[in-house]
């Protein structure tokens, strides 16, 4: 069963004066359920644009896509505000965790927009979610009491609160030195494997890349090469 798949998509940006911008030029992928999968490539070839469009802020100009068997690619702003909340799960770069909220409340938040839950079951979801990711003893604690690390793993848990189809991950061991950075991406493959979790990781860092199973790397707006990490790595394209 494919969780993303994705058929023709292209994106082009109109500018003033009549002058357009093709940034990505019909792309086709398609992820099934339980991969992990890197999307590489360098600055300017289309990555940031796609990774938009998986994680349904934005929509392509032309083509379709469709997540978890829904086509998305043309809803409304509510109806993606909507398909975001319940079926994607995002770890970002910046941790993006509330300052003066705690640990649990911060894991929580997704849920708020998400079922008619309690206050208290959201909580005891939220801490959870929160031993899930080994930090059972710091639930009641704020983000700036703990290290880089562990707000990584809090912003893990909370991408996960809502039972996702899948994990969005854009660059998320740009904030952490290489040791921290080992930690989160061996606990991303941990949750891939045991868990089943379907995890796409949008990366410029071949060796963050090198944690997957399969490697996109995208060119100019086009998928350059589709296939197992290791025969990349092994004689990169």
């Amino acid at each position: 069963m494919s969780v993303i798949d994705i058929k023709n998509v292209c994106k082009t940006y109109f500018m003033a004066g009549g002058m357009s911008q093709s940034v990505l030029k019909n792309v086709n992928m398609t992820v099934e359920k339980g991969e992990f999968v890197a999307i590489m490539g360098p600055s300017g070839a289309g990555k940031s644009t796609f990774m938009n469009i998986l994680g349904c802020l934005d929509r392509p100009t032309s083509g379709s896509y469709f997540l978890g068997g829904k086509e998305v690619s043309r809803m409304n702003d509510d109806e993606l505000a909507g398909v975001r909340n319940k079926m994607i799960g995002f770890v970002f770069q910046g941790f993006n965790l509330l300052m003066r909220r705690s640990l649990a409340d911060n894991v929580a938040l997704p849920m708020v927009y998400a079922n008619d839950a309690t206050k208290e079951q959201r909580y005891e979801h939220a801490v959870e979610m929160l031993s899930m990711v080994g930090l059972k003893n710091y639930v009641d604690r704020f983000p700036n009491q703990i290290s880089g690390g562990m707000q990584q793993r809090v912003a893990i848990a909370r991408a996960l609160v809502n039972d996702p189809e899948m994990i969005l991950a854009d660059e998320p061991t740009g904030n952490l030195d290489s040791k921290t950075s080992d930690e989160i991406m061996t606990f991303l493959c941990d949750l891939n494997r045991d868990k089943g979790i379907t995890i796409v990781l949008v990366t410029h860092e071949p060796d963050v890349a090198a944690y997957a199973k399969r490697l996109v790397r995208v060119v100019d707006g086009c998928i350059a090469y589709d296939g197992p990490v290791r025969d990349y790595m092994e004689n990169p394209k």
